[in-house]
């Protein structure tokens, strides 16, 4: 990428199919069992008595996505454009992805970042999810721990139980702590345990390889982790809030339906069941049936009834059923299914374009100005260019696209190119080594193991060479594509923190890649190379490509650019 400074697939499969089929068959049966157990007049009974607080019920559960979409943004480095108007509706497209496939986290995720692409790339609402996910998780932990104290309360059981469950909630608080203090103090428990078990012979492949990835990860985590102990303490007190939204919402339906009058006591135990089914019956749609059964069986313990405590379930999963209506319709008005999402959270590796809007921003190509004097010609075959690019990375099997697009021109022009919204990501940094390197770290950071990075003047590039380079990346190697001009057209690595390759390197000049080899040398990292190619950011280098498309399959190769130079220089350049 010497000259130019602008410069997926999914999963699905017979396997979760099933898993799916027979979790729902399951969960189904469950629900007609205990709903028959609890006698279906006494619940409907039940949610007649609630009536019209059902829209309480609703209301609260909005503000309970609103409140992890508050904890979201506060993990966020300091200086992102998200508001919460942005994300409460990721938040709950994310949900209603999750909640309708037992792959949940895999789906829900992702999409939450993806739907949000347009705002900020996932390299950084990616990470941040991580870590809200983390502290909601621990915050989770500490419900259900507090939860199993509380249910010896409400029990009223003395002696060694309660002694016991005394000290599994102070345990469970220590730990919780010390994952807080771990990620806090940057320790990298999981990298190093991964490298000591390499250092020892066992499993050496697989345990390097993997040291490289959590070490990745871990390094995300700490630099996302608030370290504002005011964002802390926000973030903390926005996760206990919600499940104190969710304590609260208990509390009502209970005192609105149930033969005796609640305690909040009471309201946080079955909360606390609540939070457990959950983290343990994710894979379970919608959690029917077990919801059912575990909220039932709790109730009979607490002397609430069976048929309280199925139709406290049916009202939680009636209002789960419209947030995730809400959410599959704003992910459906942005052309987000599950199987995209699916492919999205799966996809390890990505080829990314570096790019300018072929129609916004500064006049492309200015050193074809000699060649193609006419500025809208130039965006014209810049264009062309880019959708044959774009048409060659497609076929890159199991790497996701990835169109990274200069400020300056935005997104003008790149939707037209076939390039959907979750693919455009917005460069950024002062100088083009500021921007790969960004590129690499957004990447990264959303968590793809392998990157391919190329400029986006290369029309009859072979995806051949993207193939080679994402199988020849690893951890301790940099993949670079020299090109004719003394520069390179691609570089690739492994999921790893970025090296320093862009430091003391003369872009825009013949030393370019030898300059680059040497940051290579300095970061102790192996070089594996490509086969050459040639980038056509100059009037040569246009002269070559008419000469390559002029050949009898030269059309085929990059249609879109033979009918623009065609257009541009006349019909002996390709077809029309």
């Amino acid at each position: 990428m010497q000259g130019d400074p602008a410069a997926g697939n999914g999963g699905g499969g017979r396997r979760p199919a099933r898993i799916e089929l027979l979790a729902a068959a399951l969960g189904l049966a469950l629900f007609v069992y205990f709903v028959r157990r609890a006698g279906v007049g006494a619940v409907a009974d039940g949610i007649v008595r609630l009536g019209w607080a059902f829209l309480a019920v609703v209301a609260l559960g909005g503000i309970r996505f609103g409140l992890r979409a508050a904890a979201w943004i506060r993990c966020l480095e300091p200086g992102h454009r998200l508001r919460l108007g942005d994300a409460f509706p990721a938040v709950v497209a994310g949900d209603a992805l999750g909640n309708l496939t037992p792959l949940s986290l895999i789906v829900g995720e992702p999409a939450k970042a993806i739907l949000l692409r347009h705002r900020e790339p996932p390299g950084r609402t990616l990470p941040a999810l991580a870590v809200e996910n983390l502290f909601y998780a621990l915050s989770a932990l500490l419900v259900i721990a507090g939860g199993m104290a509380a249910l010896l309360v409400v029990l009223g059981i003395p002696g060694r139980l309660w002694l016991a469950a005394s000290v599994a909630t102070l345990a469970v608080g220590t730990l919780v702590a010390g994952a807080h203090w771990v990620v806090w103090r940057k320790v990298r428990i999981g990298s190093a345990a991964l490298a000591w078990l390499h250092r020892r012979g066992v499993m050496p492949a697989l345990a390097a390889r993997g040291a490289a990835r959590v070490r990745a990860m871990e390094d995300h985590v700490h630099a996302r982790y608030p370290r504002d102990r005011r964002r802390l303490l926000a973030v903390a007190t926005l996760e206990l809030a919600f499940h104190a939204c969710a304590v609260l919402e208990i509390f009502l339906v209970l005192s609105l339906i149930a033969p005796q009058r609640p305690t909040l006591l009471d309201a946080f135990v079955f909360e606390a069941t609540n939070r457990f089914i959950t983290a343990a019956f994710r894979f379970v749609p919608l959690r029917i049936g077990v919801d059912e059964a575990g909220t039932g069986l709790f109730a009979d313990l607490l002397a609430f009834g069976t048929a309280a405590g199925v139709t406290l379930a049916l009202v939680r999963k009636g209002r789960m059923l419209v947030w995730t209506a809400v959410g599959t319709a704003v992910a459906a008005g942005r052309g987000l299914s599950p199987r995209r999402a699916i492919a999205a959270g799966a996809s390890r590796c990505a080829v990314v374009i570096m790019a300018r809007s072929p129609e916004a921003g500064d006049a492309p190509k200015t050193r074809l100005a000699g060649a193609v004097p006419r500025e809208s010609d130039r965006r014209r075959l810049c264009a062309a260019f880019l959708r044959d690019l774009v048409a060659t990375c497609r076929t890159v099997e199991g790497a996701a696209l990835r169109l990274a697009y200069t400020p300056d021109g935005g997104t003008a022009g790149l939707p037209a190119l076939g390039v959907v919204d979750e693919e455009l990501l917005p460069q950024r940094g002062a100088d083009l080594g500021a921007r790969e390197r960004a590129a690499f770290a957004d990447l990264f950071a959303a968590g793809f193991d392998k990157v391919a990075l190329i400029g986006s003047d290369l029309p009859t590039l072979p995806a051949g060479h993207l193939r080679r380079a994402l199988a020849a990346a690893a951890p301790g190697t940099v993949v670079l594509g020299p090109s004719d001009d003394g520069g390179y057209y691609l570089m690739a690595l492994a999921a790893a923190p970025v090296p320093d390759l862009f430091t003391d390197v003369r872009w825009s000049t013949p030393s370019a890649f030898a300059d680059t080899e040497a940051a290579a040398r300095r970061a102790g990292l192996r070089v594996a190379l490509v086969p050459r190619w040639r980038d056509v950011d100059d009037a040569e280098g246009l002269a070559k490509l008419r000469t390559e498309l002029a050949g009898a399959a030269g059309p085929a190769r990059a249609p879109a650019t033979a009918r623009a130079l065609a257009e541009i220089f006349g019909r002996e350049d390709g077809p029309a």
